[in-house]
């Protein structure tokens, strides 16, 4: 049985979103978490830009196969946990889909808040933990041109590796507090 679900978003889905769809999709297949990724005024069926491409295969030593998908309500919905590289495109989301509001967070919020869960919490899906960080959520008072993720497209490819870099570092934390956090351990298996 799967533990939930991972949507992450940006504008374009074809750079940042992308790149996090890849590494948590990469990262949380061992939970049974299904992840992908939508844009808010997507380049629907566009390939990912050679950077994009590039960047993954370094990374994950795999072709990256994607091409944008705008996002919609249904969508948004399903998802578990929505995971937006920008605050402007949390609101979006939240305008899009109500019903999400408590599921959706940035990413450089998420990886923060998430950190203040306490280190035994124990969550059956995705979901309640979404739910739990959306209870800490005003414990961390952050600026919020510090939770925004650049967008590099079009930029120079300094931009795309210093976004992608970012991407990458937290979608990693996030990774490990959702192994920390989601499913049953074998210990505590009964």
């Amino acid at each position: 049985m799967a533990a939930g679900s991972v949507l992450v978003i940006c504008t374009g889905n074809i750079c940042r979103s992308a790149v996090g769809e890849a590494i948590l999709a990469e990262r949380l297949v061992d939970l049974g978490v299904g992840v992908s990724s939508a844009g808010t005024q997507a380049a629907v069926d566009r390939p990912a830009p050679s950077e994009t491409v590039g960047f993954v295969r370094r990374m994950l030593d795999t072709e990256l196969e994607h091409v944008g998908r705008q996002l919609d309500k249904a969508t948004a919905e399903s998802a578990d946990l929505l995971i937006t590289m920008t605050t402007e495109q949390r609101a979006v989301v939240a305008k899009l889909a109500p019903r999400t509001v408590r599921r959706v967070f940035t990413l450089v919020e998420l990886a923060s808040v998430l950190e203040l869960l306490e280190e035994d919490a124990r969550f059956g899906s995705v979901k309640e933990l979404a739910l739990a960080a959306s209870r800490l959520r005003t414990q961390r008072v952050t600026e919020e041109r510090d939770l925004d993720i650049p967008d590099p497209y079009g930029g120079p490819a300094e931009g795309y590796e210093t976004a992608f870099t970012q991407v990458v570092e937290l979608s990693e934390q996030i990774s490990e507090a959702l192994h920390r956090h989601v499913g049953v351990t074998e210990g505590e298996q009964r």
